[in-house]
C-alpha cells in the first residue's frame, strides 16, 4: 500500500488526465485505484526516468517477448503471402522460364495486386497494435502490476480507432508543416534531397513535442483522441525538456525499424550469395524463408514501438500518477473459449484468410 503522506502531498488538481473520461448519464464511473508505490517513485528527471524505462525494456520479465510474437504472428499471416508471391514472380522471371503470356496481362497479376490489400491492411493494423500493446505491457510494469497478454491485447484493441485517429491527425499536421517549411526553403536555395530529409526530420520533432503523451494519454488515460491530444500540449507546458527527450525516442525508433530491416536485408543477401541461392534458390523454400523474415519484421516493429513508448509512459505516469485506463484490461480481458484465442479475431481471420487465397490461387497461376 502506498505511503498516505506521499498521497496527501499530491495535488490532485494537477495537469493531465488524472479524473476518468465522463460516464453516460445514470452510470457510475469505475472506481480509480491509487497510485502504487512503484508509480510514485518514478524519477521526472529526464536521464533518470529514461534510463529507467529502458532498464524495464533488457529485463528478461519485462512481458514484451508474447507480445512481440503476437505482433509477429499478425505480420506473418497478412504480410507474408503477397511477399511471398512477390519472390516467385521474381524468381520465375529470373530464370526465364516465364509460363504466363507476356502479350497479355497476367493472371497472377490480378492476385498480387488482391494480395497488397491485406498486406497494407495488415502492416497497419500491426503498427496500431504494437503501439497500445507496448503502451499497456509498459504501463502495467510502470505501476508495479503486470497485466497479462490476453489483458494487454483487450486493451489494445479497444484502444485502435483512438491511437489510429491520433497518429492519423499528427501525421497531417507533420506532413503540412514540413511541406509549408520546404516551399519556403526552396524559394531561397534550390531543392537538395538531403535538406528536405533534414527538414521533414526536423519537422516530425516540432509536431511531435506537443502530442508526445497523447498514445499514453489515450491508453493510459482512457479518453478519446481530442481529450488525449489537449492534455497532451498541457503536459508538455509543464516539463517541455521532458517532452523534448521522450520525443526523440519516439524518432528514433523509425530509425530502429529502417536499421533493422536494412541489417535483415543485408544479412540474408551475404547468406544467399554465400550459399549460390541468389542464382537459384529453391522455390519450395521460398513460402517459409519469407514466413521467418516477416515474422522477424514483425516482432521488431513491436520492440521499436516498446522503445518508442517506453519514455512517453513513464514520463505520463510520473506526471499524473494515472493508469486507470488499464484497468479496462483487468476487468474484461480477452475471453479464451477457443484455441485460437487471444490470438485471431474474425476480421483478422478474414484478412488472413484473403491473403492465404490470393497466395495459393497466384502460385497457380504462375503454373498455367
Amino acid at each position: 500500500m502506498p505511503d498516505p503522506k506521499r498521497l496527501s502531498s499530491f495535488d490532485g488538481a494537477f495537469v493531465g488526465p488524472l479524473l476518468p473520461p465522463p460516464a453516460p448519464p445514470g452510470v457510475l464511473p469505475p472506481p480509480r485505484p491509487a497510485p502504487t508505490e512503484t508509480l510514485l517513485a518514478i524519477p521526472l528527471a529526464p536521464r533518470k526516468l529514461a534510463g529507467q524505462a529502458f532498464d524495464l525494456l533488457t529485463r528478461s520479465d519485462s512481458g514484451l517477448r508474447g507480445a512481440s510474437f503476437y505482433i509477429g504472428f499478425m505480420a506473418t499471416a497478412t504480410i507474408a503471402p503477397v511477399v511471398a508471391l512477390a519472390a516467385l514472380v521474381a524468381l520465375a522471371s529470373a530464370s526465364q522460364e516465364q509460363p504466363w503470356n507476356s502479350d497479355a496481362f497476367p493472371v497472377w497479376a490480378l492476385w498480387l495486386m488482391l494480395g497488397v490489400v491485406p498486406g497494407i491492411l495488415g502492416y497497419f493494423g500491426a503498427a496500431v497494435d504494437a503501439r497500445g500493446l507496448a503502451i499497456a505491457v509498459i504501463g502495467g510494469r510502470a505501476e508495479g502490476r503486470p497485466l497479462r497478454l490476453r489483458e494487454s491485447i483487450a486493451i489494445a484493441r479497444r484502444r485502435f480507432w483512438q491511437l489510429l485517429g491520433a497518429q492519423i491527425i499528427v501525421g497531417v499536421i507533420s506532413t503540412i508543416v514540413s511541406a509549408i517549411t520546404q516551399a519556403a526553403v526552396h524559394v531561397v536555395i534550390p531543392r537538395v534531397e538531403a535538406i528536405d530529409t533534414a527538414i521533414a526530420l526536423l519537422s516530425s520533432l516540432l509536431v511531435g513535442v506537443p502530442f508526445a503523451y497523447a498514445a499514453a494519454g489515450i491508453v493510459l488515460g482512457g479518453v478519446g483522441v481530442r481529450e488525449a491530444l489537449q492534455r497532451s500540449v498541457r503536459l508538455v507546458r509543464i516539463r517541455p525538456a521532458l517532452a523534448v527527450t521522450v520525443t526523440l525516442f519516439s524518432v528514433g525508433s523509425q530509425f530502429l525499424v529502417l536499421l533493422g530491416v536494412l541489417a535483415g536485408a543485408e544479412a540474408s543477401g551475404l547468406v544467399a550469395t554465400g550459399l549460390h541461392l541468389d542464382t537459384g534458390f529453391p522455390l519450395p523454400l521460398v513460402v517459409p524463408a519469407v514466413a521467418v523474415l516477416v515474422f522477424a519484421f514483425g516482432t521488431l516493429l513491436f520492440l521499436a514501438e516498446a522503445f518508442a513508448a517506453a519514455p512517453a509512459v513513464y514520463a505520463f505516469a510520473a506526471l499524473t500518477h494515472y493508469t486507470a485506463g488499464l484497468e479496462s484490461g483487468r476487468r474484461d480481458p480477452v475471453k479464451t473459449r477457443h484455441p485460437w484465442d487471444p490470438w485471431v479475431t474474425p476480421g483478422f481471420a478474414l484478412t488472413a484468410a484473403l491473403a492465404l487465397l490470393a497466395l495459393v490461387a497466384g502460385v497457380l497461376s504462375l503454373n498455367r
